[in-house]
């Protein structure tokens, strides 16, 4: 699974560099204040951002110190020094990964934030580091793949309520999609060691990975699994998640 989504991660970054040129000039970029974003979106904030603006504030002074000592150093550990435009505060950040993940263009956000690609990128990614390392944003307690026994029978609970047939040994809610990719290369499928055609889904006519997530009774995700090919079926790559 691990392999997986390395291989992946390297083919979105792979098909993004084409057509990047060395030796280019650097561009003098002015950072763009995420209050004059979110005002100047008015009310299609909620959609762009596939959030409220008072959930992305939370999230983000939730995030706030371990955006900090993520952006503060260099990918050898090292404090990171002043550049041209001068930091990226971690809101700005945190706003492009929230934009990037809601569908939004990485030029269009390089764009409206005043950030340049690399930085684009490395804010995704290292917000993506962030968000699974933070305890609090764990589906379980403790880091736990599934909620514990205790947790099931109030969960089970919960969905009895809602049935209308009184179900009373559900614990988890279970769907899949198909999170589309570009047509990964032959090098990243040797690595996978999978076929390219088995990325491919009939249904969608699309090239992907199969996404499958459960909620609770509260649609709380409490469990998600994304390492199969978009071949594979809902079932299928519950099996072998």
């Amino acid at each position: 699974e691990a392999l997986m989504s390395k291989a992946f991660l390297s083919i979105i970054m792979a098909d993004e560099r084409k057509g990047s040129k060395s030796g280019s000039t650097t561009v003098h970029r002015k950072r763009v204040d995420v209050d004059d974003i979110i005002r100047g979106l008015g009310c299609y904030a909620r959609r762009a951002y596939r959030m409220s603006p008072s959930s992305f504030n939370e999230l983000h002074d939730k995030l706030e110190p371990a955006l900090t000592a993520k952006f503060s150093v260099n990918k050898r550990g090292k404090k990171k020094r002043g550049t041209t435009n001068g930091h990226t505060p971690t809101k700005l950040r945190l706003s492009a990964a929230i934009r990037y993940f809601a569908g939004g263009k990485v030029y269009d956000i390089m764009s409206s934030h005043g950030m340049g690609r690399t930085s684009v990128y490395e804010s995704i990614w290292g917000v993506v580091d962030v968000v699974n390392e933070h305890p609090d944003l764990s589906f379980n307690n403790l880091g736990a793949e599934i909620p514990s026994h205790e947790e099931q029978k109030d969960v089970a609970k919960g969905f009895k309520k809602m049935s209308g047939a009184r179900f009373s040994k559900v614990v988890m809610a279970i769907d899949g999609m198909l999170i589309w990719t570009t047509k990964p290369s032959r090098k990243a499928c040797r690595a996978m060691n999978c076929g390219e055609i088995m990325f491919h889904c009939y249904r969608k006519d699309k090239f992907g990975l199969v996404l499958l997530a459960a909620c609770d009774d509260r649609a709380k995700f409490r469990w998600a699994d994304i390492s199969n090919p978009g071949r594979a079926s809902d079932y299928l790559s519950y099996v072998h998640s």
